[in-house]
């Protein structure tokens, strides 16, 4: 019985850190974009706005918030990536 609540709490442990670890993660990742006005700059506040607001979908706009930070991750490699490729061309 004592060794199932520790394997309990030990779960509930685990995750309460994701949940931490997690949250930290967007927010950083967040702030570095706010504050680097990226083009998806207005729809990001938007879904933030929203998050505040709406305290019900909060889970639903921290998935729409998560593929506007991917989709402007792969946007800036894109373009780094074109960069190279353009750079390499012309060393050729």
């Amino acid at each position: 019985m004592v060794y199932l609540f520790y394997k309990l709490l030990h779960t509930f442990n685990k995750i309460f850190n994701f949940i931490i670890i997690f949250s930290a993660i967007i927010s950083g990742w967040t702030s570095i974009l706010l504050l680097s006005n990226t083009t998806f700059n207005s729809e990001i506040k938007e879904v933030i706005n929203r998050m505040y607001l709406n305290q019900r979908n909060f889970i639903f706009n921290v998935k729409e918030l998560s593929l506007l930070l991917v989709k402007d991750a792969n946007e800036r490699f894109s373009e780094i990536n074109q960069d190279v490729t353009s750079l390499n061309n012309s060393e050729n």
